[in-house]
């Protein structure tokens, strides 16, 4: 059995985020409205060639270079040149042509990439032989990551990841700029994307280019002016206003930036290493350990000629040879402790007037913003391990993030009141008398008792241990459901960004009376449900949240988020939020 309900009042058909812009015939590839990315930009992107190349020439011919390197030192190397001057101006050319061949390209590659800010699209083009153009629509903007590889911060660059709301891939990058250009360019991007600005808000002129110099790009007019700030490049010519008659838009209020949470290195070393994968090591460990000793114990007290100790002798056999397979599995879960250690490093979640901007890494460094408009749900995890500590971990679901995990971690680890306060930020107002407590309930209740329902008592031969976690609550602002009994989580999906509901009954669970609710967003690391609840509970929420979520959608699911009405109530909620 299976309904299906869609709250949206209106339905919305994806873009092609690398869908080419109309031309006609004849037209160039690129005109004087685009810009160039960064010189180095190759070099940054293609550096591991440079080194490969040159170690793989090493270290596979390091005989003959070693021979070669003696044939020179004692002469016989110039004397070989000087009879045979054709071969060595080969073999000097082919090398001259080989580092000629890689630098060219790299400059190519600078060349043929360029960039466009529109009153709409940001627009990448790039390609040598196989061109490619990808644009994302600002208004469709979900988030923009700026990202440093380690040799761009060694060079001072950054990357542009441009998210959109269709698809799980990204939309458009743009590699490299200056960490400068990349974070004005973030800045404007995501205050248009928000409502905040508008493209006629940008001043033209060079004052608003985002290119790294001026020059680089050639792209100048007889003038001397910059042509990024003319129309069509990002910068409408502010003539056009002047004639226009309209009156300049409302210019919103700067929201200050707070710090809400820096995880502390030690936290985060702890989080890290009570992980699933340190229990199973040392299980693994411990079990050969044991089962070694014993065995040895045995062989050697009974004796081989006795059937219990050539058993022992087994047994000691078996756990030494438990010992060696650990390596590698304490090899792999190193690797998965460092990936998790690097991209946790000195996180820091600051509220800015674009949404909660987080900044992460060791080697690699990412700032991230996501905005809390375009948030689709958010999910507290509480692993059993970090329970006595009462560490939490908050993953969110954004469309255009897909179904990875990192860029989805809105706080790796965080106490529970880093916790109340970055769901403070995503969530101003649940619209209940003590949202602190809700959230408690949903992390640490059992049972009925409270505001969340429970599994009833004919669901525990389906779920004997989470039968009494399972459960949800609904408050005016959004759907609240736990699950979990030994890793516990809470999922807060918003009224207006459930984009339809189903109801799902099995065989089994239509004898006990029961049935699953799930609510459909876009792809990400979980799905919210409530699993084997009471069908006239499930039939309760799947009504409720029909009429919940088509009115919550026309009433406040907009494109900009962040408009002078919804600026005005987020202000609102977060100074109240401040003062308490």
């Amino acid at each position: 059995m299976s309904q299906h309900s869609d709250p949206s009042p209106h339905s919305e058909t994806p873009e092609h985020a690398a869908a080419a812009e109309s031309s006609t015939a004849g037209e160039p590839w690129f005109d004087s409205t685009w810009t160039r990315v960064h010189p180095l930009s190759p070099v940054v992107r293609g550096w591991l060639a440079l080194v490969a190349i040159p170690f793989i020439a090493l270290s596979s011919n390091w005989e003959t270079i070693t021979d070669l390197w003696e044939a020179l030192r004692s002469g016989e190397l110039t004397e070989a040149a000087d009879r045979h001057p054709m071969i060595a101006l080969a073999v000097v050319g082919g090398v001259l042509l080989l580092i000629l061949l890689i630098f060219g390209g790299f400059a190519l590659s600078w060349w043929f990439t360029r960039y466009k800010i529109t009153d709409e699209h940001v627009m990448v083009k790039s390609g040598i032989f196989v061109r490619q153009h990808r644009q994302a629509r600002i208004d469709r903007v979900q988030a923009v990551d700026l990202r440093q590889p380690l040799l761009a911060r060694l060079t001072g660059l950054a990357e542009l990841k441009f998210e959109v709301a269709e698809g799980d891939g990204t939309a458009a990058t743009l590699a490299f700029l200056t960490r400068s250009a990349a974070e004005q360019m973030r800045t404007e991007i995501m205050d248009r994307a928000s409502g905040r600005t508008t493209a006629r808000d940008r001043p033209a002129g060079p004052a608003a280019e985002w290119s790294d110099d001026a020059e680089q790009s050639g792209d100048a007019d007889a003038g001397g002016r910059s042509t990024a700030g003319e129309p069509g490049a990002g910068a409408p010519d502010a003539s056009a206003d002047a004639g226009s008659g309209s009156a300049a838009p409302q210019e919103l209020p700067e929201v200050e930036d707070r710090q809400i949470v820096q995880v502390p290195t030690g936290r985060l070393i702890g989080s890290v290493l009570t992980g699933w994968g340190t229990v199973l090591l040392l299980i693994l460990i411990l079990a050969g350990g044991v089962f070694g000793a014993v065995g040895l114990v045995t062989a050697l007290v009974l004796g081989l000629d006795d059937v219990r100790g050539q058993i022992g002798a087994s047994l000691g056999v078996l756990g030494a040879g438990v010992l060696p397979a650990a390596i590698p599995m304490a090899i792999a879960v190193a690797t998965t402790y460092y990936q998790q250690f690097s991209t946790g490093f000195r996180f820091t979640a600051t509220m800015t007037s674009a949404g909660l901007k987080l900044r992460y890494g060791l080697l690699e460094t990412t700032t991230q913003t996501v905005p809390p408009g375009r948030v689709q749900a958010i999910q507290i995890h509480r692993p059993l391990l970090w329970r006595p500590f009462g560490w939490a971990r908050i993953m969110v679901v954004v469309a255009g993030y897909g179904s990875g995990e990192q860029r989805s971690v809105l706080l790796p680890v965080g106490t529970r009141d880093d916790v109340l306060a970055v769901v403070a930020e995503m969530f101003p107002d649940l619209q209940v008398a003590d949202p602190a407590a809700l959230i408690d309930e949903g992390l640490t209740g059992v049972g009925d008792d409270g505001a969340f329902t429970a599994g009833p008592p004919a669901a525990r031969w389906l779920d004997p241990v989470v039968r009494r976690r399972r459960g949800g609550t609904a408050t005016p602002a959004a759907l609240l459901a736990r699950d979990g009994r030994l890793a516990r989580r809470l999922t807060l999906v918003p009224h207006e960004r459930i984009q339809s509901l189903s109801i799902q009954q099995g065989p089994v669970q239509r004898l006990a009376g029961l049935a699953t609710l799930r609510l459909h967003s876009p792809a990400g690391p979980f799905q919210a449900r409530l699993e084997n609840q009471r069908l006239d509970d499930v039939h309760g929420f799947f009504e409720h949240e029909s009429r919940q979520a088509a009115v919550a959608r026309r009433l406040r699911d907009r494109e900009q988020w962040m408009g002078p009405d919804e600026l005005h109530e987020f202000e609102k909620m977060v100074r109240q939020d401040s003062a308490v």
